[in-house]
């Protein structure tokens, strides 16, 4: 009997105990409620001293708090949270195709905070992507805790000068980054407003010709529609708007029959599909450049 008693007592303490909690967290949290549910509080808060009153109230104190969590939009980051505490944190991450990105730049651009379930991959992907190498990105959840990325990263092609400063471009002309890399200053060197876009194009052609693309210094696109080589020695060669690959063989073509590119000329213009123009030095004539003897001093220098 006396412990029937002394547990009554514990029961009754701890009632007297809610009722006091309940009491002091109804009576702020009512302020917060539309007018028509604080007249629902001071029901509940003249019966909280009978045990269906109290239960009202602890039901009440539920409700109120879930509906707090709605407001402020908590609602998801506490479910998100429980989702991790029962197993589905974001636990592994695997990158692969990573050569030249740095795995804590795309950590970063993952962003992972919180439940595997929740994670929006596609979002990921995006940001991922933005990274300057970085072609395209695939993110792909294994349950319960593992996070796949697969990258494809973009190739360097050529060098393009823009506002006085040069880029690494990859094939579709897409600037990658400054160039800083010694690396890449073998490239082919572009240079002209637009010339990144046209440059994949008008490499294809200059490179059916590769005596002359391994002599190339620079190409130049002159007001957006024609190309000017600049190859070593000094020589310009100005191509035409169309029939590029053609100029170049039928350049090709002279140069094997009298080796023009070896001979001392500033500029050869093949702009014209019927003839070849060709400038000399200040003060040579075209005796001295057409000589056998000019010829073999020029490819000597």
């Amino acid at each position: 009997m006396p412990t029937v008693k002394s547990a009554a007592s514990q029961g009754t303490t701890l009632l007297a105990a809610l009722d006091q909690a309940l009491g002091r967290a109804m009576r702020p949290l009512a302020g917060l409620l539309p007018r028509r549910l604080r007249r629902a509080v001071e029901r509940i808060e003249r019966q909280r001293a009978r045990p269906l009153g109290q239960l009202a109230a602890a039901g009440f104190l539920f409700v109120t708090i879930l509906y707090a969590l709605i407001v402020s939009g908590q609602i998801g980051r506490v479910a998100d949270g429980l989702l991790v505490f029962v197993g589905f944190g974001i636990e592994d991450i695997r990158i692969s195709g990573a050569h030249e990105t740095s795995d804590l730049d795309v950590l970063g651009k993952l962003e992972v905070d919180g439940s595997l379930i929740a994670y929006d991959v596609q979002a990921a992907q995006q940001r991922v992507a933005e990274l300057p190498r970085i072609a395209s990105a695939v993110v792909r959840k294994f349950y319960p805790s593992t996070l796949t990325v697969e990258l494809s990263e973009r190739k360097p092609f050529a060098l393009w000068q823009r506002d006085g400063k040069v880029f690494v471009i990859d094939k579709s002309g897409t600037e990658i980054e400054p160039l800083a890399d010694p690396r890449f200053t073998k490239l082919p060197f572009m240079v002209g407003g637009g010339a990144n876009a046209t440059a994949p194009e008008f490499l294809a052609d200059l490179f059916t010709q590769p005596e002359i693309a391994t002599t190339m210094r620079a190409a130049v696109l002159v007001s957006g529609r024609r190309w000017d080589l600049h190859l070593d020695h000094g020589v310009t060669v100005k191509l035409p708007e169309k029939n590029v690959r053609q100029a170049l063989a039928r350049l090709m073509r002279l140069n094997s029959r009298h080796q023009l590119l070896a001979r001392d000329v500033t500029v050869i213009d093949l702009r014209l599909p019927d003839r070849v123009t060709v400038r000399l030095p200040e003060g040579r004539s075209l005796e001295d450049v057409t000589s056998d003897g000019a010829a073999a001093g020029r490819a000597r220098t």
